[in-house]
This record gives C-alpha cells, structure tokens and sequence, in this order.
C-alpha cells in the first residue's frame, strides 16, 4: 500500500522535481501551489504527511502548518525550505514540525526522510487508536457502571422499602420478636389462680415490661425509615447559619450525654457566614440525623476523648463531619464500610442503654435514609489524627449537603 502525501510548492519545477523523485518510490503524491490550496486539499483528503515549502505567497508554510495542526487529523509536518538561519529552524520546531529538509535537497535524502515521516505518522495514529479504543471502552464501562448502579439503588430503595413494611407488618402481628414469644411462653407455665388470671413473678413481668418497651421502639423507628424512604419530608431554605445554629443547638442538648464517657464535643467555627446559598433541609429530621450519628460517637469512643463537628464547603456541597476516636475493637474496617448503613448491621454486639438509639443496626440506616431524602450523600471513612497528637485513627462520618443559590 503507498504512502500518500501532500506536497505544497508555488515553484512548478520544485513539484516536478519531487514528483519524479517519488514517482519509483512507495509513495503517492497529492500536489498544491500554495497554503491556501494545500488546506483545501487536505481538508478533501487528509493525509499522514505533508512536505511543504516556507515562503509561499497567499498563505506561507508556516500558516499552513498551524492550520493543519488546528484540524483533527494532526499530521506530521516536514518543511521544505532554503532557509539555514538556526533561529528560523528552532522557530519552525517550535510551532510543531517533525522535520525540515534543505534546497537544494538529493533524492535519496528526500526518499528517507519522508519514509522516517510515515514511520512515526503510523505509529502516532497506532497509538491514537489504541488511546480512543481504549476510551472507548472506559466510557462504555462507566456508562454501564451508572446504569448498573441506578438500577441497584433503585431496586436497593424498593428492597428496603419491602423490608421495611413486611417488618412492620409482622411485628404489629406479633410474629417478630423472639423474646417476646418466650416471655409468653414462661406465662403460660405460670400457675394461675382461676382461669382468667396468671401468677407473673416480677423478673418476668419486668422483662416482658422492657422487651415491650424494646419492640415499641423499634417500632416506631422502623415507621420513621419507611416514612423517610416513601415521602419527600417538607423542606425549607436555611442559610448556612441557621443550619449551623442547629448543630450547635444539638450539640448543647447533648451536655449530659458528654459526662458519660467523659468526652467533649468540640464544634468548629462557622467560617461560613457570608455565604449566601441555601440548602434545603427539615430541621427536626435533619436534628435526628445529627443526634444518630453523636450518639453513635458516644458509644463507640474511647472515654475522655473528643468528638470533633467540622463544616467545609466543597464545590456545590455543604459538608459537615463529625469524628471520633474509636477503641480498636469498634474501628470499621474498610470491607465494612459500605455496609453499616445497611439495616440490622450491627457495628457491635454491646448494648448501650445509657444512650437513646437502637442498638439492632437501624440507627444508621435511618441517617443514611434522610440524607437521600435530601438529595445528599454520607460516607465514612478512616482518617489519620492530625487533630491530635495521637496515633489512634479517627472514624469520620461525613453527610454532603447540595447548597442552592438564591434566585
């Protein structure tokens, strides 16, 4: 298969010249008289290689050069020239030439220097293609990976949407708690006084008492993650102060809860006050979510450590992080950390009755509800302390808010 270029010369001699010197050679020739009519050609029918005369009139070899480099097609450039001036060479270089060949030029050199030319063109587009199959099948496989993951999130909501409401039915039935069917169990074998009365012993009757008490909770809490699920929560536009000022708030109904395990909730200032955007928030959910997730520091932190709340704006998302310091046996590793928002992923099997939240894996779960019914994201992750001078890890749940401008 031949070579095809193009070659740009307003001297008709010149192009004879080098017709007749390829003409033997494994090369096809297109010609042109000047830049102008090179470009046109070109643009008809692009070729791997052009070899081009400098001084032209109506459009010079230079100008050609930077047009054709401006094209898709990009190809290698070799000028021709009697110009011998070493600032006019590197000037040339400069703009993008592959090579220059010298009037008057021998046809053995012209020969091998074209031939070297078309070595690298086709190397060039080799890897061009290489590089575009390449993206190719990026963008193929990113666009399968969104729609996968559409499709996941869609039938995940629906999974748990399911799981939600057949729990709360059973339940309400009586047909999912296993303490409560034993409880009923040792009634039973109570003796009784006359047939419709049992003599309860008062262990039973307080355990019964705090497994009702249990499953009412649970209860309640599972018709919040269906509700937030199900329902888009009423939302008003708050200033970045104002959601500040609900953290802060919150933070200051937790006093009591802090003297537990000695720990202090240290709140970062609010750089953000001139900011004008909003987000779009329901305050008493969004102060749930935040009393969930302080809570749940509470539980797994090493007494006397602090608890850090953090705001930082990236992009067109309000951040807030809150981090603590855990004990080693509760630091999430990270095959675990995309499934504790999960329901009934229970981060430990300790049960915490000095802190308000359930202890059976919804707590999180319900956070990581909410925060979608807000068209935001939470993750968690483990940080280095550089807060601190400590070597301990800090677990750093992060919820990302999208701010809204003001119209």
């Amino acid at each position: 298969m031949k070579h095809k270029l193009l070659v740009v010369d307003d001297d008709p001699g010149i192009l004879e010249l080098i017709g007749i010197a390829l003409e033997n050679e494994n090369f096809e020739v297109l010609t042109a008289n000047n830049g102008k009519e090179a470009l046109e050609v070109f643009l008809k029918d692009p070729t791997l290689v052009i070899l081009s005369d400098l001084n032209m009139p109506e459009m010079d070899g230079r100008e050609l050069l930077l047009a054709v480099l401006e094209t898709e097609f990009k190809p290698i450039f070799v000028m021709l020239t009697s110009v011998t001036e070493l600032q006019t060479v590197i000037d040339l270089f400069q703009h993008g030439i592959y090579d220059y060949i010298v009037k008057p030029f021998k046809e053995n050199e012209l020969v091998n220097r074209l031939e070297k030319a078309f070595e690298i063109a086709e190397l060039r587009k080799m890897k061009e293609n290489i590089q575009k199959e390449r993206d190719m099948r990026i963008e193929s496989l990113l666009n399968w990976n969104v729609y996968r993951e559409k499709i996941i999130r869609r039938d995940s909501d629906q999974v748990d949407s399911n799981l939600m409401t057949n729990m709360n039915t059973s339940l309400f039935q009586g047909a999912g708690i296993g303490n409560l069917s034993s409880i009923f169990s040792l009634i039973k074998k109570s003796p009784s006084q006359d047939t419709n009365s049992y003599i309860i012993e008062e262990d039973v009757y307080n355990l019964l008492f705090e497994n009702v008490q249990y499953s009412n909770k649970l209860l309640n809490m599972i018709g919040e993650i269906n509700k937030v699920i199900n329902e888009e929560l009423p939302k008003k536009d708050l200033s970045l102060d104002q959601v500040y000022s609900i953290v802060d708030k919150t933070v200051l109904d937790l006093i009591n809860h802090q003297s537990i395990h000695k720990n202090t909730i240290v709140v970062a200032k609010n750089k953000h006050s001139s900011n004008p955007k909003r987000i779009s928030l329901n305050e008493e959910y969004f102060k749930k979510a935040i009393l969930e997730l302080l809570y749940n520091a509470f539980k797994f932190s090493d007494k006397g450590s602090k608890i850090y709340i953090l705001f930082e704006i990236v992009k067109e998302n309000f951040l807030i992080s809150i981090l603590n310091t855990p004990n080693d046996q509760n630091l999430i590793g990270e095959k675990f950390q995309n499934v504790i928002f999960e329901p009934f992923f229970r981060i430990s099997y300790y049960i915490f009755d000095t802190f308000p939240t359930l202890d059976c894996g919804l707590g999180l779960c319900f956070v990581e509800k909410l925060i979608k019914n807000h068209n935001g994201n939470i993750r968690y992750t483990n940080l280095k302390n550089h807060l601190e001078n400590s070597k301990k890890m800090l677990a750093d749940f992060c919820i990302e808010l999208p701010l809204k401008s003001i119209d």
